[in-house]
């Protein structure tokens, strides 16, 4: 399992309710991707944002984005700028990686 985090800071004159719409469209648009297991954002203040994003691996969670994933994050990205973005593996996903560049 992975988790894709991000923090997304709200632009100076954006509606916060334009922004709470487009981060849930982000959201429904992640989980009506393949193997994404789920996506929810939080308000962490008024001006900033995280996205949760939960799948089965790394690659799935960076690539293979569909149009509706694209538009709703174009939408996004107009009302709130991307600050920050990590990806967090578990101890199997993260030993597969290991194992995988030969280090076992």
């Amino acid at each position: 399992m992975t988790l894709q985090v991000s923090k997304w800071k709200v632009r100076d004159g954006s509606d916060l309710s334009e922004v709470g719409l487009a981060a849930l469209a982000f959201c429904r648009a992640q989980r009506g991707r393949t193997q994404v297991d789920d996506a929810k954002y939080y308000w962490a203040h008024p001006g900033e944002i995280w996205i949760l994003v939960e799948g089965q691996e790394e690659l799935v969670l960076t690539s293979n984005q569909t149009s509706e994933s694209y538009a709703a994050l174009y939408d996004l990205n107009e009302l709130a700028v991307q600050s920050e973005s990590v990806l967090l593996s578990d101890a199997r996903s993260g030993l597969s990686t290991y194992e995988a560049a030969g280090r076992a």
